[in-house]
C-alpha cells in the first residue's frame, strides 16, 4: 500500500487538478476561430477525464477501500499499476484524437487497459467486502456501483464501430454513464463520509443515507444515459431520481454544523460547495435535455464547476495523510489549514466561474481564474509551510 500513498495518491491529485485546469484553457483558447489550428473538442474532455479524475478515482478507490472493509490484509503488488495504466489508455486516446496515432487501434488500446484496470479493481474490491470482518461499510457498495457504470460506460466505446448506426446514442450513454455513473457515484459516496472528517464532527446519519440511496441514485444514473441517449423521458425521470441523495445530504448537512460549512478557510466549506457545483451541473444539464443550452458547455459546467473544486477540496483534506502516512500529528494539522487558506472563497469562485463558462458569460473564465489563483497561494502557502517544518 505504501506506492498507493507516496507519491502516486499525491501526484495524481495534483495531476487531475492540472489536466482539469489545461482542459479548461483548451477549451476557452479554441472557442474562438482558429483557421491554422485544429484541436478535436472530444480531446479536451478526456483530457480532463480519462488523464486526470479516471486515474485518480482508481487510486483513491484502493486507498479508501481497505478502510471501508476493515479488512488488513495487504494489498496485490499489481493494485497501484492500475490507475496507472487508466492513465497510459487515456494518453493513447488523445494521441489518437488529436493525430499522432490513428484513432481506431487507439480507442480500442485505451478501452483495454481502461476496462481491464477498472475490472480488476472491481474483482479485488467485491472480494475484499467478502473477506470483511463483521458488515463493511455501506459506501464500499457505492464504490462498486461506479466500477460497474464505468465498465459499462467504457464498452459503449468499441460497441461505436460494431454499431455505427448507433453511434451517437452511444456517444451520449458513455459520456453520461462515466460523469453520473462512475464519477458520480464516487463523489456522493465518498462525499459523506469525508465532509464529516474535514469538519471534525460526526454525522449519525451518513450511513443511513449511503443505505437508502444508493438504488435511486445508481437508477437515476442509468436512466439519464438509456434517456440521453434513445429517450428524453427517462432522463428526465432519471435526473429526478439522482438529486435525492445530493439534496438530502445538504440538508443534513446543514442541520448538522451549518457555522462549519459558511466559513472562509478549511475543506469542510469546500466540500459543501462542490456538491452545491453537483446540483447546479444537473439542472444545466436539465436545461441542455429541453434545448436550452448546448451540450459542450453543460460537459464543461459538469468538469470545471463541480470536479475541479471538488478535488481540489479533497486535495487539502487528504494531501497531508498521504504524504505523510500515520498517526497524525501537528504538521499534518498545519499543512491541512495552509491548504484550506480561503478555501471557501475560492470553491465559490470556480463554481460560479464553471456555471458562468456554460452559459457562455464573458466572465466566467476570469472567476474561474480567480479560484485557481487562491488555490496556487495555497499551495504555495503549505510548500513553505513544509519547508519551515522541514528546518
Amino acid at each position: 500500500m505504501i506506492l498507493l500513498r507516496q507519491p502516486v495518491l499525491p501526484l495524481l491529485a495534483i495531476n487531475a487538478i492540472l489536466m482539469m485546469a489545461a482542459a479548461a484553457g483548451l477549451a476557452i483558447f479554441f472557442a474562438y476561430p482558429h483557421p491554422s489550428l485544429a484541436w478535436p473538442p472530444q480531446a479536451t474532455s478526456h483530457i480532463a477525464l480519462a488523464l486526470g479524475i479516471l486515474p485518480l478515482i482508481l487510486a483513491a478507490m484502493s486507498y479508501f477501500i481497505p478502510v471501508l472493509t476493515r479488512s488488513g490484509a495487504a494489498a496485490p503488488r499489481w493494485l497501484p499499476m492500475l490507475p496507472l495504466a487508466s492513465w497510459l489508455g487515456g494518453l493513447i486516446l488523445i494521441l489518437g484524437f488529436s493525430g499522432p496515432l490513428d484513432l481506431h487501434p487507439a480507442s480500442h488500446l485505451a478501452f483495454l487497459l481502461a476496462a481491464s484496470a477498472a475490472l480488476a479493481l472491481l474483482l479485488w474490491s467485491w472480494r475484499r467486502g467478502q473477506k470483511t470482518v463483521g458488515r463493511p461499510h455501506p459506501g464500499l457498495n457505492w464504490y462498486l456501483a461506479a466500477l460497474v457504470c464505468l465498465l459499462l460506460a467504457l464498452l459503449a466505446a468499441p460497441l461505436m464501430s460494431v454499431w455505427p448506426a448507433q453511434r451517437a446514442a452511444l456517444r451520449l450513454f458513455h459520456l453520461h454513464l462515466n460523469l453520473l455513473g462512475f464519477v458520480g457515484l464516487t463523489a456522493l459516496g465518498t462525499l459523506q463520509v469525508l465532509l464529516p472528517t474535514a469538519a471534525g464532527r460526526p454525522d449519525p446519519l451518513a450511513a443511513q443515507r449511503l443505505h437508502k440511496d444508493l438504488l435511486p441514485t445508481t437508477g437515476g444514473a442509468l436512466l439519464i444515459a438509456l434517456g440521453a441517449a434513445w429517450a428524453l423521458p427517462l432522463a428526465l425521470i432519471g435526473c429526478l431520481l439522482y438529486l435525492i441523495a445530493p439534496l438530502r445530504m445538504l440538508r443534513d448537512w446543514l442541520r448538522n454544523c451549518r457555522e462549519l460549512l459558511l466559513a472562509r478557510h478549511g475543506a469542510a466549506p469546500a466540500l459543501a460547495l462542490s456538491a452545491i457545483g453537483l446540483l447546479a451541473a444537473l439542472l444545466l444539464g436539465l436545461a441542455h435535455a429541453t434545448g436550452l443550452i448546448v451540450g459542450r458547455p453543460a460537459i464543461a459546467a459538469f468538469i470545471l464547476g463541480f470536479l475541479l473544486p471538488l478535488v481540489s477540496a479533497a486535495a487539502s483534506q487528504l494531501l497531508p495523510v498521504w504524504l505523510r502516512p500515520g498517526p497524525q500529528r501537528a504538521w499534518h494539522a498545519q499543512m491541512r489549514q495552509a491548504l484550506g487558506w480561503l478555501a471557501g472563497p475560492r470553491t465559490l469562485l470556480m463554481v460560479t466561474g464553471g456555471m458562468a463558462i456554460a452559459l457562455e458569460w464573458s466572465t466566467g473564465p476570469w472567476l474561474l481564474l480567480a479560484g485557481l489563483l487562491l488555490l496556487l497561494l495555497a499551495a504555495l502557502r503549505a510548500w513553505q509551510q513544509s519547508k519551515h517544518a522541514a528546518t
